[in-house]
């Protein structure tokens, strides 16, 4: 049970893509607010912001301090709303809830999942690699012994020992 709680703390392959993808949407989002910012305090501040009525909001010399500033905060207030809208924050709870119900029907399955990170690992794995016993390996397999028609390479990989037809075949072999 000790080992079933245990968190190391090692970020998992979805939680750093998700955090690319909330670092890029982040810078995005920023930039579209910078962008609506310049964009709306440009038009106010020369006077081609209109009132409900058809009259200019902002005019040069005219209007009033408290009024420009009142203008100035609606203006940062939507820039600061853009920002605001563009994080995603039920992401990280999705991908929590999805992993947990990909938990228990693993459990479901007799496969005990120790770490909820886990089912994730497994889900994105292209190739799992085991020796005899059923053990998973950390899929790096080596060759570690050759034997080709009774003969021995060593190294494996030297084909020098063998007749270049029979290395030719062998190739083939491998190759189809």
């Amino acid at each position: 049970m000790a080992n079933l709680s245990e968190d190391n703390g090692e970020e998992t392959p979805l939680q750093v893509r998700l955090n690319g993808v909330a670092t890029f949407i982040g810078m995005v989002g920023l930039s579209v607010a910078g962008v609506v910012l310049g964009v709306l305090a440009i038009r106010y501040f020369t006077g081609h912001t209109k009132n409900p009525d058809g009259t200019v909001q902002f005019r040069a010399g005219t209007t009033g301090l408290k009024q420009g500033f009142m203008g100035a905060i609606r203006i940062l207030t939507i820039a600061v709303t853009i920002v605001v809208v563009a994080v995603p924050e039920g992401l990280p709870l999705a991908v929590t809830l999805t992993l947990a119900y990909s938990m228990r029907k693993m459990m479901l399955d007799k496969a005990l999942v120790r770490r909820l990170s886990s089912c994730e690992t497994m889900g994105s794995a292209t190739t799992i690699c085991s020796d005899k016993t059923g053990t998973l390996t950390l899929n790096k397999m080596t060759v570690v012994e050759a034997h080709f028609i009774g003969t021995r390479l060593d190294p494996c990989d030297d084909v020098r020992a063998i007749s270049s037809s029979s290395a030719a075949l062998l190739i083939e072999g491998i190759a189809q």
